[in-house]
């Protein structure tokens, strides 16, 4: 399914011009103008390759096997998608004593079709982004990736507060990091994450701190990276540097930044692109990962303006693409997995966005983030 969404090719003052106009309709106009074609693009490193040299031994773990990132094909990269998620019941959704929904993903049929056709449309790899307290099956997403062509990484972790085993207050975060890294190794888990916090908090609690730490402390034992859930734009009471705290505390447990990736950063409602471009400047990645959902919150529009400003900022090696797939809601809204690239990639397109740095940012940044030189992993407390 292809959309017009009308954006012709703009310069970066019209990018300013949108970013300026905030999230409603007025951005519209400066996007949907007859512009000249994006001038004085700033691009690192050198697109249409694997920028930055990996370790001997650098491997991505899917769940059938350890591949180096060159097996993985020519296609993108989803770092965060969900195969497997069932929300319902735990916190969230559905009306209290009602009956349960089945989430469409409990639809393995369907999610393989889904997947499969994502791979017809130009993805290689699919991260997703659930575990054990999102109702995430991991036997379901080993069907899957027996069913596809498409390679299938695996993730682990706490989502939020408000879904935690109740057994998280009592424990320590050395004994949350030794039952991750178990964890990790017996699921073979490419990526911890989605981890986040609370959209109703001013700040993370000392629970989901203690999360993060042990999570990055089991990052650093395993090697595997990181990938978060942050609430910008979903929060009354959220600031807009929450993706900063938890890059500091992951920072905090010896995780290097480049292991990293701050998500839902194109849903933050930031003008200048503050935040974002701060992401980046310390060596985290930069998670676009609602991009085609989430409109009433950020229009895709905007999402592409605030790509442009930190591409010009020079920070293209630092960018990665997803759409957060969660079933009926998103299937509603238009195309399945390959959404990335056949909605939003053709907006950055006809910005201007040139088809190597295109391929960098689909192709190049995912692997180098999902990459890692497995190591061998024993208990914090032996």
């Amino acid at each position: 399914m292809q959309q017009d969404f009308g954006v012709a090719r703009f310069t970066r003052r019209d990018a300013i011009r949108v970013l300026a106009a905030g999230t409603g309709l007025g951005a519209l106009p400066a996007l949907t103008g007859g512009s000249d074609v994006l001038a004085g693009l700033q691009r690192t490193g050198a697109p249409g390759a694997l920028t930055r040299r990996l370790p001997r031994g650098s491997i991505i773990r899917t769940l059938l096997r350890d591949v180096p990132p060159e097996a993985l094909g020519t296609g993108a990269v989803l770092f965060h998608e969900h195969l497997s998620i069932n929300l319902g019941g735990l916190g969230r959704g559905g009306r209290q004593g009602a009956p349960p929904l089945a989430p469409v993903t409990d639809n393995v049929d369907l999610i393989a079709q889904l997947v499969n056709k994502a791979g017809t449309e130009g993805v290689s790899c699919i991260v997703d982004g659930g575990h054990t307290d999102m109702g995430r099956k991991l036997d379901d997403l080993r069907t899957i990736a027996r069913r596809t062509n498409v390679h299938i990484v695996a993730s682990g972790g706490f989502y939020m507060q408000r879904v935690y085993p109740p057994d998280i207050a009592t424990r320590s975060e050395d004994q949350l990091a030794d039952d991750l890294v178990r964890q990790a190794t017996e699921g073979r888990f490419g990526a911890f994450g989605e981890i986040g916090e609370d959209p109703n908090g001013a700040e993370l609690t000392l629970d989901e701190r203690k999360v993060f730490r042990a999570v990055g402390k089991a990052a650093v034992r395993t090697g595997v990276p990181v990938f978060t859930h942050n609430s910008y734009g979903t929060g009354p009471n959220v600031p807009k540097d929450i993706g900063l705290q938890q890059l500091d505390i992951l920072e905090s447990t010896g995780l290097k930044p480049d292991r990293m990736a701050i998500g839902h950063t194109c849903c933050l409602n930031d003008p200048q692109v503050a935040i974002i471009k701060e992401i980046a400047r310390r060596g985290a990645f930069v998670g676009f990962d609602r991009v085609t959902t989430v409109q009433q919150i950020m229009p895709d529009e905007q999402k592409v303006a605030m790509a442009l400003a930190l591409l010009d900022a020079g920070h293209s090696d630092k960018l990665l693409l997803s759409a957060d797939f969660t079933g009926q809601r998103t299937l509603d809204a238009g195309p399945g997995y390959g959404r990335t690239l056949t909605v939003f990639v053709p907006m950055l397109r006809k910005a201007g966005v040139d088809e190597a740095t295109l391929h960098a940012i689909l192709h190049d940044n995912p692997r180098r983030f999902l990459a890692f030189v497995p190591k061998k992993t024993s208990s914090s407390i032996d």
